[in-house]
């Protein structure tokens, strides 16, 4: 510590450390503690904002990999969403979050080392998602809104320095994507004719909720001038069905956010999303050859068995419920989005679980202080 200049202790309650307040972003560099990005120093003061909003301890266990011997407590955690720079009130997304990715139909372990660079894609459903800061409109999947932006990035600095995932560490991703840095989408309320995701997946209509896929970046979907219901789903049969995607005929899961005009043209013409599910499940269904074409060599492994069913295709998504469909985005020019799963359900498969909100306003440790 330098004296004469302003200084910023950081770190756990246990553990504290103390830098000179304008080397703090140099040192967690160097330490290896960040996504390249600036962070927001971790002070005492701020962590312990985050486990009250969270309403939980410091010591408490939030999350656990057996595979990496590691345990996620509640006070790592916060320290991760403080530096990506949450505010308190999204910090129990955060943690539903965690207990989605530490589920172990999510195959967390296998998703953060693998080459194919998966981004963990939070999707959260609510009653009022505009109220806690996330925003489903204009520019959804783009930058410009704190809550959107922080609780994505929350969840690959807690991979990073809490799992292990770094490129010099754990992450064998061989190229990776820009949704590695943050990826969160928020549902807008759909129209009155559509359920929400959170409804859909069997859960109350008044809870949040928060499904977690391991995805690649998304694809837009244009389709600006068809205005029938079947040229909107041809096209979008047809991004789900790139050759190169690896989960095409392997049996995947993939997350379709319709922008504006798309769900406009769907719902007036009377397509429920159930029925589009299942339509696209019919649609995405290929043959070998089609992917031999392009280059892609059959696989007959115990992970990757692509025998075609009797009909001489194969699956690139088994049942509609492996679509996860959401509304999304602004007026436009006709614009949606396709984010296929990283690799087949035999890897990992989407989880979701409900955010629980703290309304006490404290939790039990400081209570006791």
């Amino acid at each position: 510590m330098l004296c004469g200049e302003r200084t910023a202790s950081v770190g756990s309650m246990a553990t504290s450390l103390t830098f000179v307040e304008s080397d703090v972003q140099e040192e967690f560099f160097a330490r290896g503690w960040t996504d390249g990005l600036p962070i927001v120093p971790p002070t005492p003061e701020r962590i312990n904002a985050m486990l009250i909003a969270g309403g939980v301890d410091a010591d408490k266990v939030v999350g656990m990999v057996p595979e990496r011997s590691r345990m996620i407590s509640a006070e790592k955690a916060a320290i991760n969403a403080v530096m990506a720079g949450c505010e308190p009130k999204h910090f129990p997304v955060v943690l539903a979050a965690i207990d989605a990715m530490c589920d172990p139909d999510f195959g967390c372990n296998t998703v953060l080392t693998s080459t194919g660079g998966a981004a963990l894609c939070v999707v959260i459903s609510g009653p009022d998602l505009a109220g806690l800061g996330f925003n489903s409109n204009r520019n959804a999947l783009g930058p410009g809104y704190r809550a959107n932006a922080t609780v994505g990035r929350a969840m690959r600095l807690i991979a990073m320095n809490i799992l292990g995932a770094r490129s010099d560490y754990l992450d064998g991703s061989s190229l990776g994507h820009p949704g590695k840095y943050t990826m969160l989408i928020a549902e807008e309320v759909p129209p009155k004719e559509w359920d929400p995701l959170r409804v859909e997946l069997g859960f109350n209509e008044d809870a949040t909720t928060v499904t977690l896929l391991a995805t690649e970046g998304p694809h837009q979907i244009s389709n600006q001038l068809n205005g029938t219901a079947e040229g909107i789903l041809s096209s979008l049969a047809s991004a789900m069905t790139n050759p190169t995607t690896y989960g095409v005929g392997k049996g995947h899961q993939v997350l379709l956010v319709l922008g504006y005009e798309h769900r406009r043209i769907l719902i007036e013409q009377g397509w429920t999303k159930q029925a589009i599910r299942e339509h696209l499940v019919e649609a995405s269904r290929v043959p070998p050859s089609y992917l031999e074409s392009a280059g892609i060599v059959m696989e007959h492994t115990t992970q990757n068995d692509m025998t075609p069913d009797a009909d001489g295709k194969l699956a690139t998504v088994r049942i509609p419920e492996h679509i996860f469909l959401v509304t999304a985005g602004s007026p436009g020019a006709g614009w949606s989005a396709y984010i296929p799963t990283w690799a087949p359900t035999v890897h990992s498969e989407a989880v979701t679980k409900v955010v629980q909100f703290n309304t006490s306003g404290s939790n039990r440790s400081n209570e006791e202080a």
